[in-house]
């Protein structure tokens, strides 16, 4: 379980755009302006310059991934909202060690090449993300506010901001207070599953997989 939602948390603190709804479908880019896509076009490529995603996978992925399993195996199951009868009140470190004492070293493994294969994986989807975000921000903003954007990003303040806003989302500061709100959510996801257990009550249960196929 501890392996699962540090893996899950990672996955979407790579990119605030990769944890979002998938969308309706988008009006034809040919409807947006020229001028105005053009200028959008800019801005994503300041926000995501080729190479983020591997410079972010590799250089921050396996130290992000080490704070949050330290901040995790201090805690205890009662702070991820279980019993804590079995437990005693000892940590997850604890409790982990004793059953896998070759457990930390296992993770940094995994984060390692985990930081390399999605490094090369999400650098495929990056020229896909730049689209998506050129159209969004057409639509959001007026051209007007896109040159200002693009004004601003041709400054030395500007280009230090754009070229870092994603990497700042995996920073040990911000993911530290990501992980804080864990124990709130773990503690809230019992009276979150009962309510869509009475919301979907209506429905017929879901049908059961076929292990065979």
């Amino acid at each position: 379980m501890i392996r699962s939602m540090a893996i899950a948390s990672a996955l979407l603190a790579t990119s605030p755009a990769f944890a979002q709804a998938a969308p309706a479908a988008p009006a034809p880019a040919s409807e947006i302006d020229p001028a105005r896509l053009a200028a959008a076009e800019r801005v994503a490529a300041a926000l995501v310059p080729p190479g983020t995603y591997v410079r972010m996978m590799r250089d921050q992925f396996p130290a992000m991934m080490d704070a949050m399993m330290s901040q995790m195996m201090g805690m205890t199951a009662a702070d991820l909202g279980a019993p804590d009868a079995k437990s005693g009140g000892e940590t997850l470190g604890k409790s982990i060690a004793e059953g896998d004492p070759h457990f930390r070293e296992r993770m940094s493994i995994m984060t390692k090449v985990m930081g390399e294969e999605f490094g090369a994986v999400f650098d495929k989807v990056e020229p896909r993300l730049r689209v998506g975000l050129s159209r969004a921000f057409a639509r959001k903003f007026t051209t007007a506010q896109l040159n200002e954007l693009n004004a601003f990003f041709a400054t030395p303040t500007g280009k230090a901001f754009s070229g870092d806003y994603l990497a700042t989302f995996m920073d040990p500061e911000v993911m530290q207070e990501m992980m804080a709100a864990t124990p709130e959510l773990m503690k809230a996801m019992p009276a979150i599953v009962a309510k869509v257990e009475k919301a979907t009550a209506h429905l017929p249960p879901p049908p059961k997989q076929d292990s065979k196929k």
